[in-house]
């Protein structure tokens, strides 16, 4: 049996996405998730990187703002590198799937959206 890597995270993007453009202009985004947790005796808080390619990517930069509230599901990527310094670090980001905006403005500003684009019934 293969093994099984999906992630499913919830939390408040901590800046705007960054996104940028391959040498093949495939766009890819970047951006950091905040996410709180607390256990019997502790809470804290965990930085997630995430990155999302092709339209999820382009989605991301034009939509999402620091703070804002998203969900999101991918895959996790492990990276290891060597610093300038000759020493080695680790790099965890999750790759993504799919996105979900979650804060109600959206929604709100949304269905204002949608409510100006529907034609009015007219009363006989």
């Amino acid at each position: 049996m293969s093994g099984l890597n999906r992630v499913i995270l919830a939390g408040r993007l901590t800046a705007d996405p960054v996104v940028r453009y391959t040498d093949k202009e495939t766009p890819v985004a970047h951006f950091s998730m905040a996410i709180n947790w607390k256990s019997k005796n502790t809470k804290g808080v965990d930085f997630i990187n995430c990155v999302a390619w092709n339209g999820l990517a382009k989605i991301s930069g034009e939509y999402l703002k620091k703070g804002q509230l998203v969900a999101v599901e991918g895959k996790l990527k492990i990276s290891s590198y060597e610093d300038k310094k000759g020493q080695k670090k680790t790099s965890t980001e999750v790759i993504l799937d799919n996105l979900q905006m979650l804060d109600s403005k959206f929604y709100k500003e949304a269905s204002k959206t949608a409510k100006k684009e529907e034609p009015e019934l007219l009363e006989i």
